[in-house]
């Protein structure tokens, strides 16, 4: 069975998430498979979710959920009933449809993401080398990174932006037409001002200047993005240069006045042109900037009318994204359950094939029979009655892994003798 131990935003603070973060990912993923908790294990850690997950048997299951959370409580030294608390467990199907939708975008806080799909990748590939991923979350993974590529496809979940940094780029882009020749001022070096910057760098804009309150902070982004910084004391003497200025900082009030706006913009004799976005909570400029002539002011009101519409397109998509993950799901069901019952079946089929065999020639001994016509009918007729005997259970044990049926499954194994380690993959 495929277990997933969730811990997310949907259910935990940022501080509390990076608190269960893992630090020693390679030794963790051994530790678990040494163990004997898991056959297989992948750890994905992103800045809104740690998840872990583990292929088990059902007979071992509830054992195995108890001991690693128990392991990732010490790890990370958190509380136990923190952690049971925070984290969601999924099985079986439950988990493979996470896995699936969080490839796709779905379980995103921001509905639709790309990053979480390289993500999910990366986190396999460094399993894979590390050697605790076999062939069950082999094949979930690679076919949860082909259902989001092809989501991202058939759909426009991706298409629309809906986050403030990137609206206020793209709005600036479509109003502006020739991007790459504007001028453009980022007045703020925290979270949304370094978006914005290297939002700005990936639509080729040339000339990025930075203004930011530490001028060390300025300085370093505006390494990152291939501009220059300023001073946050001589904003208002490059505003005459700019083409366009963004704003992304923290204020009490107000800090750009109309008059200071109009009479720096337009000391040589006539009024610069200018653009301005701001996106700071509460405003940077006073809303008068933006009935001087040659300035246009955007605010984060006019880029939130944006986002709850671009938000609801991406909502759209999702229902066509999720009849995608669906139908991708049950034929990827009826694959993994071949996984997890054809080495039962096969060790089976083994252990008949060997009684066959000796009761075959034991007959044949007793008989004193040497004719290979009447040997190669008898073959025959042993081996089909084999057959026949045999597929009404083949049928059961398949069906019995279709639907996650571990009790039969094991039952199955009890019931010929075969012992752990034979027939493996059945979980």
């Amino acid at each position: 069975m495929i277990v997933c131990f969730s811990a997310s935003h949907k259910k935990a603070s940022l501080p509390l998430l990076e608190s269960l973060n893992i630090q020693d990912e390679e030794g963790f993923m051994k530790k678990l498979c040494s163990e004997g908790l898991t056959q297989e294990c992948v750890l994905l850690q992103t800045c809104h979710r740690v998840e872990i997950y583990c292929v088990m048997r059902n007979s071992d299951k509830d054992y195995a959920v108890k001991e690693i959370l128990k392991f990732w409580s010490v790890k990370t030294t958190t509380s136990l009933d923190i952690l049971k608390k925070t984290v969601e467990i999924y099985y079986g199907k439950e988990a493979l449809t996470h896995l699936f939708f969080l490839a796709s975008g779905l379980e995103s806080m921001v509905l639709g993401e790309d990053q979480i799909l390289g993500q999910v990748r990366s986190a396999y590939v460094k399993a894979k080398k590390l050697g605790s991923v076999d062939l069950i979350l082999e094949k979930a993974f690679m076919k949860a990174v082909n259902v989001g590529r092809r989501v991202r496809t058939e759909t426009a979940i991706n298409e629309k932006p809906v986050s403030i940094s990137s609206i206020a780029v793209d709005l600036a882009e479509k109003d502006f037409g020739d991007f790459k020749t504007v001028k453009t001022l980022v007045i703020g070096a925290g979270e949304t001002g370094s978006i914005i910057a290297q939002n700005l760098k990936k639509k080729g804009v040339k000339s990025i200047f930075i203004a930011n309150r530490t001028f060390k902070r300025g300085l370093e982004l505006a390494s990152k993005v291939g501009g220059k910084a300023v001073k946050f004391e001589e904003i208002l003497h490059v505003f005459p240069k700019m083409d366009l200025v963004f704003a992304a900082i923290s204020v009490s009030k107000p800090i750009f006045k109309a008059e200071q706006i109009r009479k720096t913009l337009s000391k040589n004799g006539s009024m610069k042109r200018l653009y301005i976005v701001d996106v700071s909570q509460p405003r940077a400029f006073d809303e008068k900037v933006g009935l001087l002539k040659g300035v246009t002011l955007k605010n984060i009101d006019d880029l939130k009318a944006i986002v709850e519409e671009n938000l609801s397109s991406r909502q759209v998509e999702a229902e066509k994204a999720k009849k995608i993950v669906f139908e991708e799901l049950e034929r990827f069901e009826r694959q993994l359950a071949k996984l997890f019952a054809e080495p039962l079946i096969s060790e089976i089929c083994r252990k008949i094939e060997e009684v066959r065999q000796k009761e075959l020639e034991r007959a044949i001994r007793k008989m004193g029979e040497s004719d290979k016509r009447k040997l190669m009918v008898m073959d025959r007729f042993s081996r089909e009655l084999v057959e026949r005997i045999l597929q009404e259970p083949i049928e059961q044990l398949r069906e019995a892994a279709l639907k996650n049926n571990g009790s039969l499954l094991s039952a199955a194994r009890e019931l010929f003798g075969i012992k752990k380690g034979e027939g493996k993959k059945v979980v």
